[in-house]
């Protein structure tokens, strides 16, 4: 399935719960797997993380900006795993009013269409995401082996007799870890032995991670997507009503009363379904952002450490950007068909058409739309506002604590 051709042009988001069977949250006989993984995460990054001392503030801050970053992308899926009965439900439900479109000629092909779009588009993000995370887990080992074993070379090569031979074969490295932490007493930057204890542990967390974030914001975009595409399809057919004789207007009339219904109910399980993953979105961008902003305020220079935060703040902002740019689509989708709802001519319709238009206006009187908890709407409006609440708190701090450090 993956990197493959569409085999069934006609499934919901085969590629999504593909990937979603692959870290145990849609097949329903493994999904006992990512609570291990979850309970993984807690023992492997979240308790070392809060209860090992940093030697100064600046690895402190580092590390903590890891924590939020990989506590977003687990937690977030351990979240969408927690609700799977609403996203199984919008899953079916999807599928059934899919099945029911396929069915007219005039929205089989946009449909079809776009399910090859969707397809394509995710196989080319998860190529281009492989190789980043094939190199961000490859590259600190490769390096930190290519360094102990130069350094190892050269204390040989330099070894005379009568030097002690323990300190010649233990030469002394400085190992790159994928991770800023203490684990449970081992000295895992200088002692290699240590290091491959802590790899082993830590390289497969890490893996993970890098699987299950991507994954969880696939999930959420492409499942917006699909319901920004069925509204599309309704608003093409209420803009179609005038084109038809009168009895096709009232039975296609009848048709989109009765399909506008189900797609709303799909969008509510849906919204169901990533409140809590979103909230948690929102929160944990919110802490990077001032984690980022901290560091720069107590940072001496622009050295690695500030680098790897500044990755982290990208990537979480990143993808808080398109969860809130996707929600914006379905809104103003949604915008549209009421515009299309009230441009058909409904007025000058005889009296039975007029009672369904007007239960479809009812219907559009509250906003749709993607939500973070039941507090706000994600989309480019709250981003923004976000983001200038979180720009003049930060220089307010940065004001208030430059001259503290």
């Amino acid at each position: 399935m993956l990197f493959m051709a569409l085999q069934d042009d006609r499934a919901v988001l085969p590629l999504i719960l593909y990937l979603q069977k692959r870290i145990s949250l849609w097949n329903s006989s493994k999904r006992l797997y990512f609570p291990a993984v979850f309970i993984a995460f807690c023992i492997t990054v979240a308790v070392p993380k809060l209860v090992t001392g940093y030697s100064n503030l600046e690895i402190f801050i580092c590390s903590m900006a890891e924590l939020v970053f990989v506590g977003n992308a687990i937690s977030g899926t351990m979240l969408l795993w927690i609700k799977y009965v609403p996203f199984n439900q919008f899953i079916e439900k999807m599928t059934s009013l899919t099945k029911y479109y396929y069915q007219l000629p005039s929205v089989r092909e946009y449909l079809v269409q776009f399910n090859r779009r969707i397809h394509r588009y995710t196989n080319k993000y998860c190529a281009f995401i492989a190789i980043l995370i094939v190199f961000y887990c490859v590259a600190p080992v490769a390096t930190s082996f290519g360094l102990y074993f130069q350094t190892l070379g050269t204390s040989h090569n330099g070894y005379r007799a009568g030097d002690n031979v323990s300190e010649v074969s233990r030469p002394v490295v400085e190992f790159n870890l994928h991770m800023e932490q203490g684990f449970f007493g081992l000295q895992q930057r200088t002692n290699f032995v240590h290091y491959l204890l802590f790899t082993s542990v830590i390289l497969p967390m890490m893996f993970t991670t890098a699987i299950t974030v991507h994954t969880k914001l696939l999930t959420i975009c492409s499942s917006v997507r699909y319901c920004e595409a069925l509204l599309h399809v309704l608003t093409f057919k209420v803009n179609s009503l005038h084109l038809i004789p009168k009895e096709a207007a009232r039975e296609q009339l009848r048709d989109i009363i009765h399909t506008h219904q189900r797609t709303l109910d799909a969008i509510a399980l849906m919204v169901q379904a990533f409140r809590p993953v979103l909230l948690l979105q929102l929160v944990f961008c919110i802490c990077i952002w001032c984690l980022m902003m901290l560091y720069f305020t107590i940072a001496e220079e622009m050295n690695v450490k500030f680098i790897n935060i500044a990755i982290l703040f990208f990537v979480l902002t990143v993808e808080t950007f398109g969860q809130c740019y996707v929600g914006t689509r379905l809104s103003n989708q949604a915008n549209e068909l009421t515009k299309a709802v009230y441009a058909c001519g409904w007025q000058d319709m005889e009296l039975d058409v007029q009672q369904g238009v007007q239960m479809i206006l009812h219907r559009t009187q509250w906003p749709i739309g993607i939500q973070a908890g039941k507090f706000c709407y994600v989309d480019m409006e709250c981003f923004q506002k976000a983001s200038k609440t979180m720009v003049n708190m930060s220089y307010s701090f940065f004001i208030v604590l430059k001259d503290a450090f």
